[in-house]
């Protein structure tokens, strides 16, 4: 269940509508490192955008909390890096992050995933 969060304008959207970027379905181990500590902890992405991504984890970060996010797009692709900041929390779900500074390469890499998914 999410956090309990003011309503707002954009609540009464249907959820695509509120989304800037398109996102698809992307299952993969994702290793995040939160700023400033040693431990990497590793979940497992639900869906990724140019602008954010879902990670599944038992653990999710507070609200707010910067991350690096290490990933791969195909599971012969090169680990991609990626900084974040989780903009909600699911419960013990996981929890949506949105990019932050991302590296041209990496955004690229992203939209042409993104793309070749829709099809």
């Amino acid at each position: 269940m999410r956090e309990s969060q003011p309503p707002s304008e954009l609540d009464a959207l249907p959820e695509q509508e509120r989304r800037a970027s398109k996102r698809v379905s992307l299952v993969t181990q994702i290793r995040t490192v939160v700023e400033g500590q040693p431990q990497t902890l590793v979940g497992y992405s639900k869906n990724i955008s140019s602008g954010g991504i879902f990670i599944e984890t038992e653990t999710p970060a507070e609200k707010g909390t910067e991350l690096v996010l290490r990933f791969k797009l195909q599971p012969q692709g090169e680990i991609l890096e990626a900084r974040a900041v989780v903009t909600y929390r699911l419960g013990d779900e996981g929890m949506g992050l949105r990019f932050v500074d991302l590296p041209e390469s990496v955004r690229q890499a992203i939209e042409a995933f993104v793309q070749e998914q829709e099809g």
